[in-house]
């Protein structure tokens, strides 16, 4: 194999062995879904590796089918002026591309919501979508919300809202062993090379 055929190898090994696959999942919190009357309150919700705590005791909230906040699939929200923050259960770094905003209690009207994104090396990003005040989810694409360690948002006074379909996806560490073999690998690509231009 020629020189240049190696190295265009070794290359691409290190590409595939350095970024691991990302895992993309869409957090629509199916397991809220009831049949009942009334809005539902709980400490805290987790799915599919990602947390959502508020900082109030019992401060999210759900709405049942037969509930006029239900927008028609199940959503997390929260009591007023609380803020809900989302993270992943073991602490990695993760991206948001979407996210699906409907009305829970307000007062008639469009107005705004803010996320605010927490980036693992430091700083944040935030974007502010505008609701149009409709009891129906509204799909939303977030720019810049990658490797963050956690996003957060308020409800307000008179608006609060409801969160579906959270488009999220975490990149998978490598383990230790692929590192490892990625080392040993160049390594001796290099001493092959080395020996080739010697002769």
């Amino acid at each position: 194999m020629k020189p240049t055929s190696l190295l265009r190898a070794a290359a691409v090994a290190c590409v595939l062995a350095a970024s691991a696959q990302a895992q993309a999942t869409v957090i629509n919190f199916n397991a809220l879904e009831q049949k009942g009357v009334f809005n539902n309150l709980i400490d805290s919700y987790s799915e599919s590796g990602y947390s959502f705590n508020n900082n109030l005791w019992y401060g999210l909230s759900y709405a049942e089918k037969s509930s006029l906040s239900y927008a028609g699939s199940a959503g997390l929200s929260g009591l007023a002026l609380s803020t809900t923050t989302l993270t992943r259960t073991d602490g990695a770094a993760f991206s948001l591309g979407s996210i699906s905003l409907a009305d829970y209690f307000s007062l008639p009207g469009s107005y705004d919501v803010t996320l605010v994104g927490k980036l693992a090396g430091g700083g944040t990003v935030s974007q502010t979508l505008s609701l149009s005040g409709s009891t129906s989810f509204s799909n939303y694409t977030l720019n810049g919300f990658n490797n963050l360690v956690s996003a957060s948002w308020q409800q307000g006074l008179l608006h609060t809202y409801q969160v579906d379909n959270i488009g999220a996806t975490v990149s998978a560490v490598p383990e230790p062993s692929t590192y490892g073999m990625l080392l040993g690998g160049l390594g001796l690509m290099g001493f092959m090379l080395r020996r080739k231009k010697s002769s």
